[in-house]
């Protein structure tokens, strides 16, 4: 017979799920998460308005159904995504982050407003400024000079 003591991906699973179960529906009981909610989650408070904006955009791309809330399925999908996607998969949803117009394309106004928006939320203060920075990573990304930069995963992921 089989061993009573081992234990199966599927039960690893389940006991993580219930665990984020567990977290989820103690820290947001109504089983959906608002956006303020969702910033007291992760302890995101007194944020400029760069990091604001982009902590908005976060959550729009984790509410999939834009509902206004971030249910536990969301919630579970987006973990899921973070913690065990392939790294094309996370590419994928990281341009739909930084694409804050949808546009399928991410310009040097939308990155240098990413690269503002994380040193805001780290408290980091850098050497370089917010928009030499951008310059720079722009320059390398934008291969044909116009101006922006298109949903091109392999290309972004070998730069």
């Amino acid at each position: 017979m089989g061993n009573a003591q081992s234990t199966t991906v599927d039960d690893l699973q389940a006991v993580e799920l219930h665990q984020w179960y567990k977290k989820f529906m103690t820290e947001c009981p109504s089983g959906q998460l608002s956006l303020h909610e969702f910033k007291q989650f992760f302890g995101l408070r007194g944020l400029s308005q760069e990091a604001n904006a982009y902590i908005e955009q976060m959550f729009k791309t984790f509410d999939m159904n834009k509902d206004g809330y971030i249910d536990f399925m969301e919630y579970v999908a987006a973990l899921s995504l973070v913690l065990r996607g392939k790294m094309e998969q996370k590419l994928r949803w990281y341009f739909k982050l930084y694409d804050v117009d949808g546009n399928g394309c991410i310009d040097r106004r939308e990155l240098l407003s990413i690269i503002k928006a994380i040193r805001a939320i780290n408290g980091s203060q850098q050497d370089q400024s917010a928009e030499d920075f951008t310059n720079r990573v722009f320059d390398k990304i934008d291969i044909n000079g116009d101006g922006e930069n298109g949903g091109n995963v392999h290309q972004l992921s070998t730069r």
